[in-house]
């Protein structure tokens, strides 16, 4: 098993008519490959979440994939884990939890990973994991989560220490300001790379 840190990847299986996301999902996982860090994701090599993982793995990331049943026959990326699970509940569950993700990266999708990204942010604020979820900004696609998560600190729904459960990354940006252990004094010795912006 590879002792490098992990993140979990939460993006729309389909391919986007926005090439925009096409391009960030490749930087993305370029970035985080490069930067040291493997990849956990719902599986298989197409739409926006293959297009990070094949790139996460071409910058020598280890990366995870997570099968549901009914997909079990579909095209996986060689070398890759492959875990197959028989419901989204499970599939959730493993993205969450497996090798404790250091972030979760949301980029735009379906309401599959719509879904996903809340469970994971409900998680931050209830169950005191403080990885934090991660927007990949391209275009307005999750401007509806951030705006919704500011409103309710703001009126007192989500308590004010909990802001930091949910950040945004611009795709040209520097993975440092928003991943634990990207910088020299995060404690993870040996991980920081010095990515610039």
């Amino acid at each position: 098993m590879s002792e490098r840190p992990i993140v979990a990847i939460f993006a729309g299986s389909s391919t986007p008519k926005d090439p925009a996301i096409m391009e960030a999902a490749t930087l993305l996982g370029k970035k985080l490959g490069e930067a040291g860090f493997d990849l956990v994701y719902g599986a298989g090599t197409g739409g926006v979440m293959g297009a990070v993982a094949k790139a996460a793995q071409a910058a020598g990331a280890h990366v995870t994939a997570v099968v549901l049943h009914q997909y079990r026959d579909e095209e996986q990326l060689p070398g890759a884990t492959v875990i197959n699970v028989m419901t989204e509940q499970e599939r959730f569950h493993i993205l969450s939890t497996h090798r404790s993700p250091l972030a979760y990266f949301a980029l735009p999708g379906g309401p599959g990973s719509l879904r996903e990204t809340l469970q994971q942010l409900e998680k931050g604020v209830y169950e005191g994991n403080t990885a934090p979820v991660v927007l990949v900004q391209v275009g307005q696609y999750l401007d509806g989560i951030k705006q919704y998560f500011d409103a309710a600190i703001a009126a007192g729904l989500i308590k004010p220490d909990k802001k930091d459960r949910l950040k945004l990354w611009p795709a040209t940006g520097d993975l440092a300001d928003v991943v634990p252990g990207l910088r020299p004094d995060d404690g993870i010795p040996g991980l920081y790379r010095g990515l610039g912006r």
